[in-house]
């Protein structure tokens, strides 16, 4: 896809570290950007970018309820998907699984997990149980089913923006989405990503939110090397903090042990809120302050070719690409390290902190004229 010189050497590096690690999907919502897949909703996908991220997450269950969730289109849509990831050199995927209370029920997970059996010899294909509808006492079934999916999926996937009772008063609340489904991360042993901040709005703070139950509630144990078990995916609106708060947030990940999942086309999809002052930065996660800090950082594509992300593909470099152009970021070990998920070390780390502080200067420079 990406035909340059300074691309064919990238590639070249990350296929020397084993190939692309795609931190976090939608796979199961591949490919569904066509009228077809929501006639139940008399929308048209293409002509609805305007509209709120709440009502996207609200149009969820009307795709739930096309042919999108038809065993037989659901596996040729998954399996077309697979296809790319493999033949532009992926290794490992992780993609949340709708795991809902409707006619998904379990089908969705188990027709996922099936497929990464079939393929594992390919490609290293991991599903959590995911429930996008949120959580309401009124209906217990719905944890219940999700639960039931997280004791045999790989990993688990939250979303407790749609349980906060701002814009949800019926449902348990942020702070109790979260606390339930780190519950289930330490009983179950096993990683959860969780979605946060993903408006690009300093009056968010969905992650400080995270880390304040995390210091409640208690911690996650790592993972067999020390890693994170929980990961933040997103983490936008931090970007538009100032800097007294953006530290006191890192330092809050590396004292929860809490990663960061980045999706960079997403990421500059997000809605500009220009009447709302901010210090000047791109819509994405500060990834160089992340990792220069020691938090770790993983790349993914998110949602592809569907009503969220209509333009963003399965082949990750796509997403590097809008990582370096969002960041003015183009050391290729570094960035190779990222695309695999391979750990940081601390020359890695100075390497950063130097660009950084490069950059620093030369943002002194100009601002001093």
């Amino acid at each position: 896809m990406f035909y340059s010189p300074y691309f064919e050497q990238l590639k070249t590096k990350i296929d020397a570290l084993g190939g692309y690690h795609n931190g976090h999907l939608h796979l199961g919502r591949v490919n569904t950007f066509d009228d077809s897949y929501l006639q139940a909703s008399d929308l048209q996908v293409s002509q609805s970018s305007h509209i709120s991220l709440q009502q996207k997450h609200a149009l969820i269950t009307k795709l739930h309820a096309s042919r999108a969730y038809d065993e037989d289109d659901y596996k040729r849509r998954i399996a077309e998907g697979t296809d790319v990831m493999i033949a532009c050199g992926t290794a490992r995927a992780d993609t949340v699984v709708d795991v809902t209370n409707d006619r998904v029920g379990l089908n969705a997970l188990n027709w996922m997990m099936e497929h990464a059996q079939s393929i594992k010899g390919d490609l290293k294909l991991r599903a959590a149980s995911y429930n996008p509808t949120g959580f309401t006492d009124a209906d217990p079934a719905r944890w219940t089913l999700f639960e039931e999916g997280a004791k045999y999926s790989d990993f688990i996937g939250a979303l407790p923006e749609k349980d906060d009772h701002d814009d949800y008063p019926d449902h348990i609340g942020y702070d109790e989405s979260c606390a339930r489904v780190l519950d289930l991360s330490r009983r179950l042993g096993k990683m959860v990503q969780i979605h946060t901040d993903q408006r690009n709005d300093p009056r968010e703070n969905a992650t400080e939110r995270l880390l304040d139950v995390i210091r409640r509630e208690g911690p996650v144990a790592g993972d067999d090397l020390g890693g994170p078990m929980v990961w933040a995916v997103h983490v936008i609106s931090p970007s538009a903090y100032d800097e007294p708060r953006w530290q006191r947030l890192v330092e809050g990940l590396l004292e929860c042990n809490v990663g960061v999942i980045v999706a960079p086309s997403a990421a500059l999809g997000m809605r500009q809120l220009r009447s709302i002052n901010t210090p000047t930065h791109n819509s994405i996660a500060r990834v160089l302050d992340l990792a220069a800090a020691g938090v770790p950082v993983r790349l993914g594509s998110d949602n592809v070719c569907d009503m969220l992300s209509p333009s963003s593909t399965l082949d990750l470099m796509s997403e590097v690409f809008c990582l370096t152009a969002a960041l003015r970021f183009y050391q290729m070990d570094l960035l190779a390290k990222l695309a695999t998920g391979t750990a940081l070390n601390d020359d890695d780390r100075a390497q950063l902190k130097e660009h950084l502080d490069n950059d620093a200067a030369e943002i002194a420079a100009i601002t001093s004229r």
